[in-house]
């Protein structure tokens, strides 16, 4: 483009000389020797010629500028297309990396969940490893026995009588205590079977639907009827009490709400009878109040939890479930 722009300066340049000189020489002759009219019109023919050409040249320097001009344009929206295009790039790999640090996170989860269950795999194998064993010896002692009552059968005499009696209760002895370690290790297995599956404790439970509830003035126990989880049966939607199945270390959270104003809301979590928590609000405006807590408890296999409406309170429950009461068992001891 410049190479044309440049070309076309000259030519001009060219162009202007011609017509100077022309100038001259057409005033120095007729100053001079005062040339014919034909002379003088075929300068000036040639002054049209010359002004032709120009106007010619000058059109295509406006076409190409206006050409320019739009390169320039398309120039400007391709930078800003790439500009754009690179924001995004950089916005995907931010988001692919925060992909990429939860796929890790969870790979993490897994394999120390892989281990925990591979160590329980490994004490049930060892203790079903003994079990076998435990067998194996019993089957060798009854053979044992029953070979040796043969051949004392058949060697039996009446001053041996005495000695097989007494080897035979020694033998006795010792099948009776290898039955009581193979009873005690089967009570074992089943044990740790028991509580591996008792370990597997959780629930989660909303109230009702049927809009305010009332705890008139003898205070309320609050069944949460409509189940959500319930692993491990230990939550009743009958009475509304959870009982601990094992002995351990459990969590336990509930959240409730209400909305008439110049009324209390008050909750209580109970555990077997005795009172844990008291949480109290008084709604002055009429809006949306909400009550929500937890505790982590020891329990003993038996133990019961509760959640109560005290005396002159009231709560709000529909079908989108504002209150609900969850538990689960951390870890047993």
């Amino acid at each position: 483009m410049r190479a044309a722009i440049s070309l076309l300066v000259l030519l001009f340049s060219t162009c202007g000389a011609q017509t100077r000189s022309t100038q001259t020489e057409v005033q120095t002759e007729s100053q001079s020797t005062g040339t014919a009219a034909a002379a003088a019109a075929a300068d000036f023919s040639t002054q049209l010629d010359v002004s032709a050409e120009l106007k010619e040249l000058r059109d295509v320097v406006v076409e190409l500028r206006v050409t320019l001009k739009f390169t320039q344009d398309d120039l400007q929206m391709t930078k800003t297309l790439l500009n754009k295009m690179e924001t995004e790039n950089t916005g995907q790999e931010m988001k692919l990396i925060v992909m990429a640090e939860k796929l890790v996170a969870s790979e993490a989860k897994v394999q120390a969940l892989e281990r925990v269950t591979a160590a329980q795999e490994a004490q049930l194998t060892a203790l079903k490893t003994r079990l076998a064993a435990s067998e194996a010896e019993v089957m060798n002692l009854r053979k044992e026995t029953a070979a040796q009552s043969a051949d004392l059968r058949l060697a039996a005499t009446e001053t041996g009588i005495d000695d097989l009696k007494v080897q035979n209760a020694a033998q006795e002895a010792e099948l009776t205590a290898v039955k009581t370690g193979l009873a005690a290790t089967e009570t074992e297995v089943d044990n740790l079977e028991k509580i591996t599956e008792k370990s597997k404790v959780a629930f989660s439970a909303c109230l009702t639907d049927s809009g305010f509830i009332e705890s008139g003035n003898t205070g309320l126990n609050l069944v949460f009827s409509k189940v959500i989880t319930s692993v491990g049966q230990a939550y009743s939607s009958t009475t509304g009490f959870f009982t601990a199945p094992v002995r351990g270390v459990y969590y336990f959270r509930f959240t409730a709400r209400d909305h008439l104003s110049s009324r209390y809301m008050h909750i209580r979590m109970f555990k077997n009878g005795q009172g844990l928590m008291w949480l109290a609000d008084y709604d002055t405006d009429g809006r949306e109040t909400y009550l929500s807590s937890g505790l982590a408890l020891q329990l003993e296999v038996g133990d019961v939890v509760n959640v109560a409406l005290p005396a002159g309170s009231g709560l709000f429950d529909d079908h989108n479930n504002h209150c609900t009461f969850s538990g689960f068992l951390l870890f047993p001891l």
